[in-house]
């Protein structure tokens, strides 16, 4: 164990995840094991072993499988220089780094052959590698003794996250469970990886020296996730704090058992809660919850709103992709997208491509979205997104068609957005006071108010905002039919400027949407002449 108190914590931790590396590549089949012949602890390893990943599943993407995955390992991989450089500046940082890199060469060596496996694991290390890219400038150069030792704080949860994982992967029977059914393990370890990412969030906020709401409020966050109960604890103390920490996951299990055999009961109940909403607005307990003025702060709503993020999946509010690659679309298209950006009307532009079954970046009018979204964000232009998906194996709330699920998971995505874009300190006569927010408990029951808490919100933003929707088809049945027109009307009505992108039949959007307001893609065959999509499609935004 380390003899420098900064380091102390972390040392701990990586002589455990070095034990636990051991252990972990035993038990691994022969076509799981890690071969230390090709394989070196470092950064340029875990890339060529990504890289091999890839050659692997190449037969596996052209049949539809791994695309996300991929995706997600690459996302990560661009991440890996961040570890690297924030490792460095501890003591003894190039071993933390070998540590680092000769883990993760094992755990995705393991789970190349196993897509649930490599899915969760992708996803979770493409989340917390976002996080740390994001403060590692700032850290470089605000290098103080505290921010050293939140460093170090920080990676000793990096790599007892990454000991859980190969404990849950060790076991025979989990790589069986996890291939054969929809055992979500990124949810598994969901609590692990809020805690790393609000622990890197905290940093880069006093690193940046951001504002002191929101610092404060991430300061509440981590207060409330508090530290692993087993961080930097050895001997007797740590075996206490291993038990402990069973019985806390055991608990947590329990828990949210009970919350999803309390999902049948809830509907009845919200049925009869919105049935008696308008006396429930002027009761007592609503108006002694709102505030005296009409003074309100972003913090406060986005902290009353927080429940929201349950109902919609952050990762489809931005691909998880790398978008440097041009981007290439028909010169027409491209003409006619880069006008209606220029102007102020119609508000509303459908681009309608051709029916095709390919998901996300194997998708081009996906591509094109998702391109303009991040173009727009590269030119610190405010926008808003999300991208619609039927997803495999999600727990459908009482009542709900996948379809209306997803239609809910829109419109609190948007709500979410639009108070991310919010002027810290604000006036308005509306209630934005939590037990309003609570009424929108991700029901078709609370559509309505949904609808209404959006149209107030998008009163209080920026003139220049745009929004983009793409695969509202996957969404478009009988059952959704009357949220999702409402959802157009309220976009037509409101400040921003919404692209909406399908690949398949979407009948509100024809109902709805004039000639005037529709971009046809028919083809992006080989004889059509094409443009890159760069930022000069958006840059009369700047002016």
């Amino acid at each position: 164990m380390s003899s420098n108190p900064v380091t102390r914590i972390v040392s701990v931790e990586a002589a455990r995840l070095c034990e636990k590396w051991v252990k972990f590549r035993q038990s691994c089949s022969k076509d799981d094991q890690l071969d230390l012949s090709t394989s070196e602890p470092t950064v340029d390893s875990v890339l060529d072993m990504v890289e091999r990943m890839n050659k692997t599943w190449q037969e596996k993407r052209k049949q539809g499988a791994g695309r996300k995955v991929m995706a997600f390992f690459h996302r990560f991989c661009g991440t890996l220089d961040s570890h690297s450089s924030l490792l460095k500046l501890l003591p003894e940082g190039n071993e933390y780094v070998s540590i680092f890199t000769g883990t993760l060469n094992a755990v995705i060596k393991a789970s190349v052959n196993h897509e649930r496996i490599a899915e969760g694991v992708s996803e979770a290390l493409s989340s917390i590698g976002e996080n740390i890219t994001e403060c590692k400038a700032e850290l470089e150069i605000f290098h103080t003794m505290d921010m050293l030792e939140r460093v170090a704080e920080l990676y000793a949860h990096v790599f007892l996250f990454l000991s859980s994982i190969m404990d849950y992967l060790a076991k025979k029977s989990v790589m069986r469970l996890i291939d054969s059914f929809n055992e979500n393990l990124c949810k598994k370890f969901q609590d692990e990886i809020k805690l790393i990412n609000a622990k890197s969030a905290l940093m880069r906020n006093i690193a940046a020296r951001g504002s002191r709401a929101e610092v404060r409020a991430t300061r509440l966050m981590i207060e409330d996730l508090g530290r692993d109960v087993r961080i930097g604890l050895e001997g007797e103390a740590r075996n206490r704090a291993e038990m402990k920490h069973f019985a806390n996951l055991v608990d947590r299990e329990l828990l949210q058992a009970q919350r999803e055999r309390q999902e049948d009961a809830k509907g009845w109940a919200v049925d009869q809660r919105l049935a008696g909403s308008t006396s429930l607005l002027t009761t007592p307990s609503i108006l002694s919850a709102m505030p005296s003025t009409n003074e309100w702060t972003a913090e406060q709503v986005s902290i009353n709103s927080a429940h929201l993020e349950d109902f919609f999946h952050r990762d489809r509010v931005r691909l998880p992709y790398d978008l440097s690659a041009a981007v290439m679309v028909p010169a027409e298209t491209l003409r006619q997208l880069t006008d209606w950006t220029a102007s102020p009307s119609p508000r509303l532009l459908w681009m309608d491509g051709p029916p095709t079954e390919a998901d996300d970046m194997e998708n081009m009018v996906t591509t094109i979205a998702a391109k303009f979204v991040d173009l727009a964000s590269q030119c610190r232009i405010p926008i808003m997104s999300y991208f619609c998906e039927l997803r495999r194996g999600e727990l459908l709330r009482s009542g709900h068609s996948r379809e209306t699920q997803g239609a809910i998971a829109v419109a609190s995505a948007l709500l979410r957005q639009i108070i991310e874009l919010l002027l810290p300190r604000f006036e308005a006569e509306v209630d934005f006071s939590e037990a309003r927010f609570h009424l929108l408990d991700g029901t078709v029951g609370s559509w309505d108010e949904s609808m209404a808490v959006i149209r107030a919100l998008t009163e209080l933003l920026p003139e220049k905002v745009f929004c983009v929707i793409d695969g509202l088809h996957w969404l478009d049945d009988t059952s959704t039919e009357r949220y999702l027109k409402e959802l157009i009307h309220l976009l037509r009505g409101s400040k921003l400027k919404t692209l909406f992108t399908t690949t398949g039949r979407a009948p509100c959007l024809r109902e709805e949407l004039s000639v005037s307001e529709t971009l046809v893609l028919k083809t992006f065959g080989q004889n059509c002449g094409t443009c890159a999509l760069d930022d000069s499609a958006i840059e009369t935004l700047d002016d």
